[in-house]
């Protein structure tokens, strides 16, 4: 049996292409990328096959991001940085997509660790570090700014609700309360007001606050990338030659940190439904090791509490390993490198972003 080769014959057929009227040969523009337009195309099966092709390839390539920045940290980023990039869902829409999935896996487990609750503004101050005491008036001054915020607010909103209360309810000098329907009523003196008023008011107050920091939280959360990437140009200045690049190296370690803490709080929850959370037992052997009464001074020190030493555990050996393998570093620099990083991190999310967060959150609330 002769095997023999197939003449492979090129199109010659001139194109006029529609959108920059530029001639070419072929089924592709070779100056604006625009395709070769057929009546084929205005077909149901050609718009459902282009549908399916697009979510299909679009979805396998995040996926396929996805997983290996797990497996393998820093692959995806060094592929990025060397111009190998149609492998790979694009960094931004990466991140969007895996941020869209995380505050739906959040919110749908009312956990609360990254979008802040009224009184998170009390946690993780400069301060707390202890070369760091002499940042305390600062934290107080930013605590009681938006303590006072706060009151200011629901001083305001009271005004309002008394008001309008008065303009509604208020007859003959008396506050009179229906129910649905008219069908009942509650006669009360008008120095009653304020008491209602108030107990609306701080229910109301709430409810507004956390209606809305949910939706900043998704939105604030972006700002922290540029920052992440600050530190690693300014660690890797002699190697990384463009901010672009240190920006890609951010945005796949926050996609690696926003999926590890959906899978893990995910997993989390349904543990707590059969026995202890699995924080509590990832925690335990730690708890026993570093934060016995003997060792807790020392750990609190060096890793922080708890909360922020499970957050060490994971992000620590990603950093290290990406590290590795992106500048091909000595190991004790990656120890260091990763460890500074890592707590840096940790109080740019709960101690910067989350106070920012409700700042913002009170000013806007109207």
């Amino acid at each position: 049996m002769k095997l023999q080769a197939k003449k492979i014959i090129y199109s010659t057929e001139i194109h006029t292409c529609k959108t920059c009227n530029h001639s070419f040969k072929g089924k592709v523009c070779n100056v604006c990328g625009e395709k070769v337009f057929t009546e084929k195309q205005l077909s149901s099966k050609h718009f459902f096959d282009e549908a399916i092709d697009f979510f299909w390839h679009w979805e396998s390539k995040v996926l396929k991001t996805i997983k290996l920045n797990f497996l393998k940290p820093g692959f995806v980023t060094k592929q990025n940085i060397n111009g190998i990039r149609i492998p790979y869902a694009k960094p931004i829409q990466l991140y969007l997509v895996v941020a869209f999935a995380f505050f739906i896996v959040v919110s749908k487990i009312e956990v609360k660790d990254y979008i802040p609750s009224i009184g998170d503004h009390k946690y993780y101050f400069l301060s707390d570090y202890r070369f760091l005491k002499w940042a305390k008036p600062l934290d107080k001054w930013f605590e009681n700014g938006i303590d006072s915020m706060w009151v200011k607010k629901g001083i305001a909103l009271q005004k309002e609700l008394e008001i309008t209360t008065a303009k509604d309810f208020i007859h003959h000098n008396q506050l009179v309360l229906s129910g649905r329907g008219n069908l009942d009523s509650v006669v009360l003196a008008t120095d009653k007001l304020a008491v209602i008023s108030f107990r609306q008011m701080v229910e109301l107050r709430y409810r507004m606050f956390n209606a809305n920091v949910g939706t900043f939280s998704k939105t604030l959360i972006f700002v922290l990338l540029p920052f992440f990437a600050a530190f690693f140009f300014l660690f890797f200045f002699k190697k990384i030659k463009y901010y672009g690049a240190a920006l890609i190296f951010a945005t796949h370690f926050m996609v690696y940190n926003l999926c590890v803490y959906s899978l893990a709080e995910l997993i989390n929850k349904i543990s707590i439904r059969i026995s202890s959370g699995l924080d509590w037992w990832m925690m335990k052997p730690f708890d026993l090791i570093f934060y016995n009464k003997y060792c807790a001074p020392f750990s609190e020190c060096v890793f922080g509490g708890g909360f922020e030493f499970f957050h060490l555990v994971y992000w620590m050996p990603w950093l290290f390993i990406a590290i590795k393998r992106l500048f091909n570093t000595v190991w004790w620099k990656n120890v260091l490198i990763s460890y500074i990083c890592s707590r840096l991190f940790f109080y740019l999310i709960f101690g910067v972003l989350k106070k920012c967060l409700i700042a913002f959150t009170i000013y806007t609330m109207h």
